[in-house]
């Protein structure tokens, strides 16, 4: 029985291999928009095979074939996000999490016209709740 990791690279005409599977299906289950060093800290002890240039080449491939969003932080990090229907942003500046929000891609080319828009991030940085 394939589980939804694999249905869905299967579904999108990319080859099922382990790492891509791994990957993948930690990204999709974690909110936490992981960094490629914490992706591979949290799946190296289960696959002590898997190497950090092999976490970095599967992101970027599933980056490349728009399974992911890549997310630069505010502080230079680079992150990844399965979710990739449009959404914004939100930096804690002082835990460092990162969280989405709802917001309108519509509204925001709408009020930018004659425009030629390629790619749109939205992101928001303060404190959040829990830090408040």
């Amino acid at each position: 029985m394939l589980n939804e990791s694999e249905t869905i690279l299967r579904n999108s005409g990319i080859r099922v291999t382990k790492p891509r599977l791994i990957i993948y299906d930690y990204i999709l289950t974690t909110m936490s928009h992981p960094t490629c060093e914490e992706i591979y800290e949290a799946l190296k002890g289960d696959n002590p095979s898997l190497s950090f240039a092999t976490v970095y080449n599967v992101t970027e491939k599933l980056f490349e074939e728009q399974m992911l969003r890549r997310l630069n932080s505010p502080t230079g990090e680079r992150r990844y996000d399965a979710t990739v229907d449009f959404h914004g942003h939100f930096y804690c500046d002082v835990c460092g999490k990162v969280s989405d929000f709802k917001c309108s891609k519509n509204a925001v080319v709408s009020s930018v016209k004659g425009l030629n828009i390629r790619n749109l991030d939205i992101s928001a940085t303060g404190v959040c709740s829990n830090c408040q």
